[in-house]
C-alpha cells in the first residue's frame, strides 16, 4: 500500500496520508515524499490549490511512527537519526509555508504531535467535528517540533500556546475553531466536501496575487511597518503585470464576475 496517495481533481491537488492502521503516523519516506510533491506543485501551473488529509476516520496524523514500523530510517531513536528526521520535517513544513498557492488542511481525526503542527502549517484548516488537536510532546518527554513553537503562538497567542503545549491536553475541533486555531469544524461526513469546496473557491481566484499575499502575511510578524509597506509596494508592482489583474478590472467595469486563470 502506498504511504501517500496523490490525486488531481481539476486544479486541486489532494495529498492523503495513507497509513490508517497506525493513525497515519509519519515515516521518513512520507515526510520526504510530501516535501517532493509540494515543491513540484510550486512550478506546476496546473495546481492552483492543495488539500492535505488523512485516510480513515480515526486520525489525520499522530506524528512520528514511534513503533518504527514501515520507517526507512532504522536509527530514528538516535540523536543523529532524529536530527536527520527533523531536517525532513523542516523541509516538509517549509514547503507548505513557501508554496505560493493555498494549502488546505482537512483534519479527519486526531492530529497529535508533529501531525498537529503539520496541520497548523496549512493556510486554512477545516476539521471534522470528531477531530482533536493534541500537543502531545510533553506526554513523551519531548519538545515540540514541526514548527509548533512558531505557529501556535501566532495563531492563539503566547499564553494559550503555553497552556496547550505545557499541559498537552486534548483540544476538540469545535474549541479549536472558537479560539482561532483552525478555520472551522464541520460534521465528519461532510469534511471533504467542505474542504474541496474551499479549495476550488481559492483555485478559481487570482493565484499569483493569492500567493504573494500569503508570502507577505507569513512574513508579517517578523517585519516592521516600513518593511511591510515596501514589500507591499514591490509585490503590487508585480501583481499589476498579471493577466488576472486585467481580468479583474475588466470584470468590474463590465459588471460581471471575474474569470481568473491564475496567470
Amino acid at each position: 500500500m502506498d504511504e501517500l496517495l496523490i490525486e488531481r481533481d481539476g486544479d486541486v491537488e489532494v495529498i492523503t496520508l495513507n497509513r490508517p492502521e497506525v493513525h497515519n503516523s509519519f515515516t521518513y519516506g512520507m515526510v520526504q515524499g510530501i516535501g517532493d510533491v509540494l515543491e513540484a506543485a510550486q512550478g506546476d501551473d496546473g495546481v492552483r490549490a492543495v488539500v492535505i488529509t488523512g485516510a480513515g476516520d480515526k486520525a489525520f496524523c499522530t506524528g512520528a511512527d514511534l513503533t518504527g514500523r514501515g520507517s526507512s530510517r532504522t536509527d530514528a531513536n538516535t540523536a543523529l537519526g532524529m536530527r536527520v528526521t527533523t531536517f525532513g520535517y523542516s523541509r516538509m513544513i517549509s514547503s507548505i509555508w513557501a508554496l505560493e498557492k493555498p494549502v488546505i488542511g482537512a483534519v479527519n481525526g486526531i492530529a497529535a504531535g508533529a501531525g498537529c503542527n503539520f496541520a497548523l502549517s496549512c493556510d486554512m484548516v477545516i476539521a471534522a467535528d470528531t477531530a482533536r488537536f493534541i500537543q502531545v510532546f510533553v506526554r513523551r518527554g519531548l519538545v515540540a517540533d514541526a514548527g509548533g513553537t512558531y505557529f501556535l503562538p501566532r495563531l492563539v497567542g503566547l499564553a494559550k500556546a503555553k497552556e496547550l503545549m505545557l499541559l498537552g491536553e486534548d483540544l476538540p475541533a469545535d474549541k479549536a475553531a472558537e479560539i482561532g486555531l483552525i478555520y472551522k469544524a464541520v460534521p465528519a461526513n461532510s469534511l471533504m466536501e467542505e474542504a474541496m469546496g474551499l479549495a476550488r473557491r481559492l483555485a478559481r481566484g487570482p493565484t499569483r496575487s493569492i500567493g504573494m499575499m500569503k508570502t507577505m502575511l507569513n512574513k508579517s510578524f517578523d517585519s516592521d511597518i516600513m518593511t511591510a509597506l515596501e514589500r507591499e509596494a514591490s509585490l503590487q508592482g508585480i501583481a499589476v503585470s498579471t493577466e488576472d489583474v486585467v481580468e479583474g478590472i475588466l470584470s468590474f467595469l463590465q459588471k460581471r464576475d471575474p474569470e481568473f486563470k491564475g496567470k
